[in-house]
């Protein structure tokens, strides 16, 4: 199943370029090479909309970097998280510092959930890191910044304020037998996938059960279309319907996956279609 699961990511991801951000992904600016700041430093700059910023909550951030081949043997990086200074200059101060040491080649990740909960309410939110290796020369310590290696960090976020979803249909309760929405989480763990992708961590995909009776079935708005609504009120005054209607998604939406290829590399899909948001009767 994960096999086929990864062979249809490759091919929708061949079938179009998705640049979006993941939701709860923040866009990063552009990051400069390590070479192109300091001999052996660089700043990533991570930006996300104000508006973004004022209406969600961040539960928690996580950068991740790809480390090129380092030097032989263990090698100290320094990570500093920046925040604008206090005092309103356009200058930075440290807000965290970490020191890491890279080993191996492959992706690191580091918490910087308190650094990008405090952007809430700035002007122009930005992440800032700063990563700093001691000595001169020798091999760049990132990887190129091009994908699909590129810096990222991802955030889980709530919204502020909440707020009802208007949906056209019914959702499922203890008694439902009529056409339904019924919820239903997927969590990547249990079914063992949570080794490759990395998020979200499971999600709402949802299903559609329930009986369509023909009164039912022509109601428009419970209908899965205008078309069945006519169709179903023709069938109804028709002795000789025999045929059943049946309960439909009449509304879905994609799901954004960060997930690890065959070939290591991190990538993010939006899958169509995934998450059912309503159903009616056919």
């Amino acid at each position: 199943a994960r096999g086929s699961l990864l062979a249809a990511l490759r091919r929708l991801r061949e079938q179009r370029s998705d640049t979006a951000a993941l939701p709860g992904t923040l866009r990063d600016g552009p990051v400069p090479h390590p070479r192109s700041s300091t001999s052996r430093g660089a700043r990533l700059h991570f930006r996300f909309s104000r508006e973004l910023a004022r209406s969600t909550e961040i539960l928690q951030a996580t950068l991740y970097l790809f480390w090129a081949a380092p030097s032989p043997g263990a090698q100290p990086v320094t990570v500093r998280l920046l925040r604008p200074d206090p005092a309103g200059t356009n200058a930075t101060v440290v807000a965290t510092e970490t020191r890491l040491e890279v080993q191996r080649p492959g992706w690191a990740t580091l918490d910087v959930g308190p650094a990008a909960r405090s952007l809430s309410g700035q002007e122009s939110p930005r992440l800032t890191v700063e990563l700093e290796v001691p000595g001169d020369g020798g091999p760049p310590l990132l990887a190129d910044h091009g994908d699909p290696h590129r810096p990222f960090v991802v955030a889980q976020a709530r919204a502020r304020t909440p707020h009802r979803v208007h949906r056209r249909g019914v959702d499922c309760g203890a008694d439902s037998r009529t056409c339904c929405r019924q919820e239903f989480f997927v969590d990547f763990k249990e079914i063992g996938w949570e080794d490759w992708i990395i998020q979200p961590e499971g999600y709402h995909m949802n299903y559609c059960a329930g009986l369509c009776p023909l009164h039912m079935a022509g109601i428009p708005g419970l209908a899965a279309s205008f078309h069945t609504a006519v169709l179903n009120r023709i069938k109804a005054a028709s002795a000789a319907a025999a045929v059943d209607s049946c309960c439909v998604p009449t509304q879905r939406r994609p799901l954004s996956l960060l997930y690890y290829d065959r070939d290591s590399n991190i990538v993010k899909t939006d899958i169509p279609d995934m998450i059912v948001d309503s159903c009616g009767c056919t």
